[in-house]
């Protein structure tokens, strides 16, 4: 998953302003071959059934978004105050950091 990129990188400046998470539709295994491969911090939600993706109007099949890869701001209160299809967000973990700042 090359889109973590920069992200991963950055996983513990962006932990300090915010409760950041990774969610994957996948199983266990695939989310133990995702952290080898990216070197990934953040805390990974395994999300086979796509729960928390419908809570939030994530994407994923029949959802929002159709299946690409983005991201979310979620405010304290529950409210979605950002939502980004961006296939490489990971690459742009500053302009992210930069929106969880303002919320």
């Amino acid at each position: 998953m090359s889109q973590l990129g920069e992200l991963a990188r950055s996983a513990g400046a962006l932990q300090a302003r915010a409760d950041a998470y990774v969610i994957n539709p996948d199983g266990p295994e695939d989310g133990v071959k995702l952290r080898e491969s990216t070197g990934l911090m953040l805390p990974l939600l395994l999300d086979p059934p796509l729960a928390v993706a419908k809570q939030f109007d994530l994407p994923g099949n029949g959802r929002p978004m159709g299946g690409l890869v983005g991201f979310i701001i979620i405010d304290p209160d529950g409210i979605i105050r950002v939502q980004r299809v961006d296939i490489d967000f990971g690459h742009h973990a500053e302009q992210i950091m930069k929106l969880v700042a303002h919320w």
